[in-house]
């Protein structure tokens, strides 16, 4: 027995008589499994045709944006059974995709080269722990290859593929490897952060394999070539000499640390966010430094470990931070953001109007009551006796850090 992939608009047509022929002469139905696709169509929903004169050439829109563009749009755009709308501006989109898995590549064989003839200074270097950033990244992708394994499994090519694309271009991309530039400018923390950077970009290729076989194996190609040259070529001893013949990603177990790497990497991304976001409602030039001061409250000694991260992420000046577990008297003239339970206050004085920033904060005042009102009334009714006692603590968790944020904001309007 083996698998059947094929259209539903033959189903009856075909397949089935395929399955009855099948037993009849043979005694055995010739496949157990049939995985339906849907049509392609065009953009506005209809079905192809020369009569409507709405065909896409695929000869045509691979010479233009790659295969592997068309390609991964087929896939990921696609649920099974479903119909797929495709036009050439979510094919131009995958391509820009491409661009963005080239530059990652380049950039970690950048800084794979850099290592150059440090080779004995860095073996001679004492082991250096992992940063958040480090652990936040490695805890993602374990995440990513479960789920990823869990997907194929159920044939949800397209959900699995939709997932690859986010961590690729969002959590390794936009944070980590930003993160690295930063951790690469020091000696002690530069052949961790260039072993996590080749590691995880190694399996972000893996795993994109099945779905852009053309550009992974090129860029693969280039980070094993800049491997083996390098003080950690021992990273790809067992490789092979194409991608197409290396293992894919295992999923492993949870571990313990994973969690709590996400979780409190996740406040960091918060806080960030939220400076960011400010920035860009006062017009505030990226170039332009911030001072700030922070009131971490339990969060203090996570917030002033990672204070660097923040300040680099977020255009502040670490000189200039305070970072405190909690104020007595709240900074005047400051633009006040709440994450979670922490405060961050910005001296903008002279761009910031007090009557936007009072509009700001109760608009977020009332975001935070309606939460709160909405997991109240979930956990008086029958959530909280027929739920797992595990989904019904992290609702309660979620309701005390909205009311914890509530309170924070009110002192603010204060």
């Amino acid at each position: 027995t083996s698998y059947m992939e094929t259209g539903y608009d033959i189903l009856f047509f075909w397949v089935a008589r395929m399955i009855m022929m099948g037993l009849e002469f043979t005694g055995e139905a010739p496949f157990h499994t049939v995985y339906l696709h849907g049509l392609v169509r065009d953009e506005q929903g209809r079905k192809m045709s020369k009569t409507t004169g709405n065909v896409i050439d695929p000869l045509i829109v691979m010479d233009e944006f790659g295969t592997d563009a068309l390609r991964f749009t087929l896939l990921v755009g696609s649920t099974p059974g479903n119909d797929t709308n495709v036009g050439v501006k979510k094919v131009e989109s995958n391509r820009n995709f491409a661009n963005k898995l080239w530059n990652a590549g380049r950039f970690v064989i950048n800084a794979i080269d850099s290592l150059g003839d440090q080779r004995l200074e860095t073996n001679l270097q004492s082991p250096v722990s992992n940063s958040l950033a480090d652990q936040w990244i490695q805890a993602k992708l374990n995440k990513l290859i479960r789920n990823v394994e869990r997907q194929f499994q159920n044939f949800q090519y397209g959900q699995a593929g939709q997932e690859i694309y986010e961590f690729i271009w969002s959590d390794f991309a936009d944070w980590y490897v930003e993160i690295a530039k930063e951790q690469l400018k020091t000696v002690d923390g530069r052949r961790q952060t260039v072993e996590t950077l080749a590691s995880v970009f190694d399996s972000c290729l893996r795993l994109l394999h099945p779905f852009t076989p053309f550009v992974t194996e090129e860029i693969w190609g280039h980070l094993h070539s800049a491997l083996r040259e390098s003080p950690i070529s021992s990273l790809s001893k067992d490789w092979p000499q194409a991608l197409i013949a290396a293992k894919f990603p295992e999923p492993i177990e949870e571990e313990s640390w994973e969690a709590k790497s996400i979780a409190d990497f996740e406040l960091i991304q918060e806080i960030v966010r939220s400076i960011r976001n400010l920035r860009a409602e006062k017009g505030i030039a990226p170039s332009k430094k911030l001072p700030a001061t922070i009131s971490a409250g339990d969060k203090l000694d996570l917030i002033t470990n990672q204070i660097s991260v923040i300040a680099s992420l977020a255009g502040l000046d670490q000189s200039q931070i305070s970072n405190l577990q909690s104020l007595k008297d709240k900074p005047e003239d400051s633009a006040a953001l709440v994450v979670g339970s922490i405060e961050i206050y910005l001296p903008l004085a002279g761009m910031v109007d007090l009557a936007n920033e009072k509009a700001r904060l109760e608009k977020e005042l009332k975001e935070a009551e309606s939460h709160i009102q909405r997991l109240e009334n979930l956990l008086n009714g029958d959530f909280a006796n027929k739920a797992p006692a595990a989904l019904v603590q992290k609702e309660k968790d979620k309701l005390a850090g909205y009311k914890d944020t509530a309170e924070k904001i009110k002192a603010q309007l204060k």
